[in-house]
Protein backbone atom coordinates (compact mmCIF):
# COMPACT_ATOMS: atom_id res chain seq x y z
CA UNK A 1 0.00 0.00 0.00
CA UNK A 2 1.26 3.51 -0.95
CA UNK A 3 0.85 6.31 1.84
CA UNK A 4 1.63 10.04 1.54
CA UNK A 5 3.15 11.54 4.29
CA UNK A 6 4.80 15.02 4.91
CA UNK A 7 8.37 15.52 5.64
CA UNK A 8 8.86 16.06 9.52
CA UNK A 9 12.22 14.63 10.50
CA UNK A 10 15.33 15.42 9.76
CA UNK A 11 16.28 11.71 8.36
CA UNK A 12 13.15 12.20 6.55
CA UNK A 13 14.98 15.41 4.98
CA UNK A 14 17.72 13.24 3.58
CA UNK A 15 15.28 11.14 2.43
CA UNK A 16 13.43 13.96 0.88
CA UNK A 17 16.62 14.77 -1.24
CA UNK A 18 18.00 11.31 -2.15
CA UNK A 19 14.99 10.90 -3.97
CA UNK A 20 14.95 14.29 -5.53
CA UNK A 21 18.69 13.96 -6.76
CA UNK A 22 18.00 10.30 -8.14
CA UNK A 23 15.27 11.22 -10.46
CA UNK A 24 16.97 14.33 -11.53
CA UNK A 25 20.82 13.73 -11.24
CA UNK A 26 21.90 16.69 -13.31
CA UNK A 27 19.81 19.26 -11.22
CA UNK A 28 20.37 18.19 -7.81
CA UNK A 29 18.53 20.08 -4.81
CA UNK A 30 21.21 21.04 -1.87
CA UNK A 31 20.20 19.90 1.43
CA UNK A 32 20.55 23.34 2.70
CA UNK A 33 17.72 24.55 0.66
CA UNK A 34 15.19 22.22 1.69
CA UNK A 35 16.09 23.57 5.14
CA UNK A 36 15.34 26.75 4.10
CA UNK A 37 12.22 26.37 2.70
CA UNK A 38 11.21 24.51 5.36
CA UNK A 39 11.13 27.31 7.64
CA UNK A 40 8.23 28.80 5.62
CA UNK A 41 4.92 28.88 7.29
CA UNK A 42 3.64 28.06 3.34
CA UNK A 43 5.90 24.97 2.40
CA UNK A 44 4.47 21.47 2.52
CA UNK A 45 7.73 18.55 1.46
CA UNK A 46 5.91 15.09 1.24
CA UNK A 47 6.88 11.50 0.90
CA UNK A 48 5.84 8.80 -1.03
CA UNK A 49 6.21 5.11 0.67
CA UNK A 50 5.34 1.58 0.15
CA UNK A 51 7.11 -1.33 2.24
CA UNK A 52 9.50 0.50 3.62
CA UNK A 53 10.97 2.46 0.91
CA UNK A 54 10.49 5.81 -0.24
CA UNK A 55 8.80 6.04 -3.78
CA UNK A 56 8.71 9.91 -4.54
CA UNK A 57 9.18 13.18 -3.18
CA UNK A 58 6.82 16.09 -3.78
CA UNK A 59 6.63 20.01 -2.19
CA UNK A 60 3.81 22.63 -2.61
CA UNK A 61 3.97 26.19 -1.82
CA UNK A 62 2.97 29.62 -2.78
CA UNK A 63 4.73 30.69 -5.90
CA UNK A 64 7.81 32.89 -5.62
CA UNK A 65 7.36 34.98 -8.63
CA UNK A 66 4.53 36.81 -7.41
CA UNK A 67 3.13 35.89 -3.65
CA UNK A 68 0.11 37.31 -4.43
CA UNK A 69 -0.85 35.38 -7.50
CA UNK A 70 -3.38 32.44 -7.47
CA UNK A 71 -0.80 30.01 -8.19
CA UNK A 72 0.94 27.49 -5.92
CA UNK A 73 4.08 25.99 -6.96
CA UNK A 74 4.50 22.28 -7.18
CA UNK A 75 7.61 20.03 -7.79
CA UNK A 76 7.10 16.02 -7.46
CA UNK A 77 9.61 13.48 -8.40
CA UNK A 78 8.84 10.06 -8.52
CA UNK A 79 11.45 6.85 -8.84
CA UNK A 80 11.23 5.65 -12.76
CA UNK A 81 10.84 1.87 -11.37
CA UNK A 82 7.62 2.93 -9.21
CA UNK A 83 5.76 5.52 -11.60
CA UNK A 84 2.05 4.74 -13.33
CA UNK A 85 1.03 3.47 -10.14
CA UNK A 86 -0.58 6.42 -9.07
CA UNK A 87 1.82 8.35 -7.10
CA UNK A 88 1.87 11.05 -8.83
CA UNK A 89 -1.72 11.78 -8.51
CA UNK A 90 -1.70 11.24 -4.96
CA UNK A 91 0.98 14.07 -4.42
CA UNK A 92 -1.21 15.92 -6.79
CA UNK A 93 -4.23 15.78 -4.99
CA UNK A 94 -2.28 16.53 -1.30
CA UNK A 95 -1.12 19.54 -3.71
CA UNK A 96 -4.07 20.76 -4.18
CA UNK A 97 -5.73 20.17 -1.15
CA UNK A 98 -2.69 22.94 0.17
CA UNK A 99 -3.03 25.00 -2.59
CA UNK A 100 -6.45 25.50 -1.55
CA UNK A 101 -5.25 26.29 2.65
CA UNK A 102 -3.15 28.89 0.96
CA UNK A 103 -5.89 30.69 -1.10
CA UNK A 104 -4.64 29.61 -4.49
CA UNK A 105 -6.83 28.33 -7.63
CA UNK A 106 -3.82 27.12 -10.05
CA UNK A 107 -0.78 25.10 -9.64
CA UNK A 108 2.31 26.23 -11.37
CA UNK A 109 4.81 23.64 -12.71
CA UNK A 110 8.22 23.43 -14.11
CA UNK A 111 9.62 20.81 -16.25
CA UNK A 112 12.40 19.74 -18.40
CA UNK A 113 11.31 19.37 -22.18
CA UNK A 114 13.34 16.42 -21.98
CA UNK A 115 10.93 14.58 -19.16
CA UNK A 116 8.06 12.86 -21.66
CA UNK A 117 6.92 11.48 -18.22
CA UNK A 118 6.45 14.50 -16.67
CA UNK A 119 5.02 16.58 -19.61
CA UNK A 120 2.69 13.36 -20.42
CA UNK A 121 1.06 13.53 -17.09
CA UNK A 122 0.34 17.25 -16.65
CA UNK A 123 -0.51 16.78 -20.56
CA UNK A 124 -3.25 14.69 -19.64
CA UNK A 125 -4.26 16.74 -16.67
CA UNK A 126 -5.41 20.05 -18.24
CA UNK A 127 -2.12 21.59 -17.84
CA UNK A 128 -0.96 24.39 -20.62
CA UNK A 129 2.92 25.90 -21.29
CA UNK A 130 2.94 29.16 -20.02
CA UNK A 131 6.44 29.74 -21.22
CA UNK A 132 10.27 28.40 -21.72
CA UNK A 133 13.38 28.91 -20.46
CA UNK A 134 16.98 27.89 -21.52
CA UNK A 135 19.04 26.52 -19.16
CA UNK A 136 22.75 26.99 -20.46
CA UNK A 137 26.55 26.71 -18.89
CA UNK A 138 29.86 27.93 -19.15
CA UNK A 139 32.98 26.13 -18.89
CA UNK A 140 34.73 29.34 -16.25
CA UNK A 141 38.54 27.35 -17.74
CA UNK A 142 38.07 27.63 -21.26
CA UNK A 143 36.50 31.44 -21.06
CA UNK A 144 39.01 34.09 -21.80
CA UNK A 145 36.66 36.91 -21.04
CA UNK A 146 38.48 39.76 -19.34
CA UNK A 147 35.63 42.71 -17.45
CA UNK A 148 35.22 45.76 -19.75
CA UNK A 149 33.75 48.48 -17.68
CA UNK A 150 31.79 50.94 -19.56
CA UNK A 151 32.25 54.97 -19.53
CA UNK A 152 31.59 55.92 -15.63
CA UNK A 153 30.90 52.81 -14.38
CA UNK A 154 32.20 50.50 -11.49
CA UNK A 155 31.48 46.71 -10.38
CA UNK A 156 32.01 45.67 -7.26
CA UNK A 157 31.47 43.17 -4.83
CA UNK A 158 27.72 42.52 -3.83
CA UNK A 159 28.81 43.84 -0.36
CA UNK A 160 25.44 44.27 2.39
CA UNK A 161 25.89 48.29 1.74
CA UNK A 162 24.01 47.84 -1.56
CA UNK A 163 21.61 45.67 -0.96
CA UNK A 164 18.60 48.34 -0.84
CA UNK A 165 20.25 50.00 -4.30
CA UNK A 166 20.22 46.73 -5.75
CA UNK A 167 16.38 46.38 -4.77
CA UNK A 168 15.48 49.46 -6.27
CA UNK A 169 16.87 48.26 -9.89
CA UNK A 170 15.12 44.65 -8.95
CA UNK A 171 11.56 46.39 -8.80
CA UNK A 172 12.27 47.75 -12.64
CA UNK A 173 14.53 44.62 -13.66
CA UNK A 174 11.66 42.06 -12.15
CA UNK A 175 8.97 43.83 -13.80
CA UNK A 176 10.67 43.77 -17.41
CA UNK A 177 11.50 40.26 -17.78
CA UNK A 178 9.34 38.25 -20.28
CA UNK A 179 8.67 35.63 -17.68
CA UNK A 180 5.91 33.12 -18.28
CA UNK A 181 4.11 34.76 -15.79
CA UNK A 182 5.04 38.45 -14.53
CA UNK A 183 7.44 38.20 -11.70
CA UNK A 184 6.43 40.68 -8.62
CA UNK A 185 9.42 41.61 -6.33
CA UNK A 186 7.49 41.90 -3.51
CA UNK A 187 8.49 44.13 -0.73
CA UNK A 188 12.41 44.62 0.85
CA UNK A 189 12.15 41.75 3.28
CA UNK A 190 10.37 39.39 0.77
CA UNK A 191 12.61 40.66 -2.16
CA UNK A 192 15.67 39.89 -0.62
CA UNK A 193 15.02 37.15 1.75
CA UNK A 194 14.51 35.12 -2.01
CA UNK A 195 17.51 36.63 -3.34
CA UNK A 196 20.05 36.32 -0.67
CA UNK A 197 19.21 32.78 0.01
CA UNK A 198 21.77 30.29 2.11
CA UNK A 199 23.68 29.18 -0.95
CA UNK A 200 24.03 32.65 -2.06
CA UNK A 201 28.34 33.56 -2.88
CA UNK A 202 28.66 37.10 -2.24
CA UNK A 203 32.19 36.51 -3.64
CA UNK A 204 30.88 35.98 -6.84
CA UNK A 205 28.07 38.62 -6.67
CA UNK A 206 28.73 42.14 -8.07
CA UNK A 207 26.54 45.61 -8.14
CA UNK A 208 27.13 48.39 -11.16
CA UNK A 209 27.82 51.89 -9.73
CA UNK A 210 27.00 55.04 -11.42
CA UNK A 211 29.06 57.64 -9.06
CA UNK A 212 27.34 55.78 -6.25
CA UNK A 213 24.89 54.98 -6.85
CA UNK A 214 23.58 51.19 -7.92
CA UNK A 215 22.55 50.69 -11.29
CA UNK A 216 22.96 46.81 -12.06
CA UNK A 217 23.57 43.99 -10.28
CA UNK A 218 23.95 40.06 -10.52
CA UNK A 219 23.61 37.64 -8.10
CA UNK A 220 24.74 33.65 -7.89
CA UNK A 221 25.17 31.46 -5.81
CA UNK A 222 26.34 27.59 -5.19
CA UNK A 223 24.84 25.00 -7.68
CA UNK A 224 26.76 21.80 -7.14
CA UNK A 225 30.76 21.67 -5.61
CA UNK A 226 32.24 22.38 -9.01
CA UNK A 227 29.42 24.97 -10.66
CA UNK A 228 27.44 28.23 -9.49
CA UNK A 229 24.73 29.57 -10.80
CA UNK A 230 23.69 33.01 -12.21
CA UNK A 231 20.08 33.72 -10.53
CA UNK A 232 19.74 37.05 -11.79
CA UNK A 233 21.26 40.22 -13.53
CA UNK A 234 19.38 43.38 -13.95
CA UNK A 235 20.01 46.88 -15.15
CA UNK A 236 17.82 49.91 -14.35
CA UNK A 237 15.83 51.40 -17.05
CA UNK A 238 17.77 54.66 -17.25
CA UNK A 239 20.88 52.83 -17.44
CA UNK A 240 20.22 50.04 -20.23
CA UNK A 241 22.34 50.22 -23.48
CA UNK A 242 25.78 50.57 -21.74
CA UNK A 243 26.78 47.17 -21.40
CA UNK A 244 26.46 47.08 -17.68
CA UNK A 245 24.80 43.77 -17.76
CA UNK A 246 27.86 41.85 -20.15
CA UNK A 247 30.25 44.16 -17.81
CA UNK A 248 28.35 42.16 -14.72
CA UNK A 249 28.94 39.03 -16.15
CA UNK A 250 31.90 39.52 -17.11
CA UNK A 251 33.44 40.50 -13.52
CA UNK A 252 31.40 37.64 -12.49
CA UNK A 253 33.36 35.20 -14.81
CA UNK A 254 36.77 36.33 -13.79
CA UNK A 255 35.52 36.02 -10.23
CA UNK A 256 34.75 32.80 -10.52
CA UNK A 257 37.87 31.87 -12.51
CA UNK A 258 39.97 33.30 -9.27
CA UNK A 259 38.05 31.29 -6.88
CA UNK A 260 38.34 28.14 -8.96
CA UNK A 261 35.28 27.26 -9.46
CA UNK A 262 35.06 25.36 -12.99
CA UNK A 263 31.62 26.14 -14.27
CA UNK A 264 28.89 28.60 -14.14
CA UNK A 265 25.20 27.75 -15.09
CA UNK A 266 22.53 29.93 -15.82
CA UNK A 267 18.64 30.20 -17.06
CA UNK A 268 17.46 32.67 -19.36
CA UNK A 269 13.29 33.05 -20.94
CA UNK A 270 13.33 32.47 -24.57
CA UNK A 271 11.44 35.74 -24.83
CA UNK A 272 14.56 37.62 -22.94
CA UNK A 273 16.38 37.97 -26.68
CA UNK A 274 19.13 40.88 -25.17
CA UNK A 275 20.78 38.41 -22.26
CA UNK A 276 20.44 35.05 -24.18
CA UNK A 277 22.94 37.23 -26.80
CA UNK A 278 24.93 38.21 -23.88
CA UNK A 279 25.31 34.87 -22.85
CA UNK A 280 25.94 33.49 -26.22
CA UNK A 281 28.83 35.78 -26.71
CA UNK A 282 30.63 35.01 -23.40
CA UNK A 283 30.54 31.15 -24.65
CA UNK A 284 27.58 30.03 -22.61
CA UNK A 285 26.21 26.70 -24.25
CA UNK A 286 22.95 25.01 -23.95
CA UNK A 287 21.95 22.45 -21.76
CA UNK A 288 18.33 21.70 -22.72
CA UNK A 289 15.14 24.15 -21.77
CA UNK A 290 12.39 24.23 -18.80
CA UNK A 291 8.88 23.92 -20.44
CA UNK A 292 6.95 25.93 -17.53
CA UNK A 293 2.97 24.99 -17.00
CA UNK A 294 -0.23 26.42 -15.16
CA UNK A 295 -2.93 24.12 -14.30
CA UNK A 296 -5.81 23.22 -12.51
CA UNK A 297 -5.79 21.80 -8.81
CA UNK A 298 -6.94 18.39 -8.52
CA UNK A 299 -10.21 17.20 -6.40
Amino acid sequence: MITIRPVVSEEDIDTYVAVRNRVHPETPLPREVVVDDRRKPDQLDLLAEAGGGCLGAASASRWSGDLSSDFAYLTMRVLAEHRRRGIGTMFHRRASEHAWTLGKSRLYVVVRDVDEDSLGYYGTRGFEELGRVQDVMLDVRTSRFEPSMPNGIEVVPAAPEHDRGAYEVALEADADIPSAAPIVSGDYETWHDRTFGPLVSRELSVVALDDGQVVGYAIAGRFTDDTYQHWMTGVARGARGRGIATALKQAQIAAARAAGVPFLRTQNDLGNAPMRRINERLGYRKLFEWVHLGGPLLG
